[in-house]
């Protein structure tokens, strides 16, 4: 059974990919008691899990010291999700196109893309580690 949200809650997540299967899940409850139908709030937790196991893989490293937190809110007509790693953060410009021919075939690089793709916004901020901010009108 997966968690109860009250459509804001935050989850302090292990760096292991064991983790996704409990964030699809909360993801999904959380977004279908806000509102959303339920193919949107499979789309929406498709680009959770991807900004988690960025966070995980990439900004983590899988290191055990470091978690990535999880959070949820929304607001009227809108639900926002932050999702943020203890990595050194990296270069936006360092980020390909998975749509150009170059790297259409790439067996990875695509999580932004569809983070971007499905949300109605996505932000990064690298301050300290990566937070990422997504939202998602209701």
């Amino acid at each position: 059974m997966p968690e109860a949200c009250d459509t804001n809650g935050k989850l302090v997540l292990q760096s292991e990919l064991n983790q996704l299967e409990r964030v699809d899940a909360l993801t999904f409850e959380c977004t279908k008691s806000a509102g959303l139908p339920e193919d949107q709030s499979m789309m929406v937790a498709m680009a959770v899990i991807e900004a988690v196991t960025n966070g995980i893989v990439h900004g983590n490293r899988f290191s055990d010291d470091k978690v990535v937190t999880l959070e949820f809110a929304c607001e009227p007509g809108k639900i926002k999700v932050i999702v943020h790693d203890e990595g050194e953060g990296f270069d936006m410009s360092c980020v390909w196109d998975p749509t150009s021919p170059d790297h259409q075939m790439d067996c990875s690089g695509r999580g932004i893309y569809i983070m971007r793709e499905i949300m109605d916004s996505v932000e990064f901020d690298m301050a300290d580690g990566t937070t990422v901010i997504m939202t998602k009108d209701v």
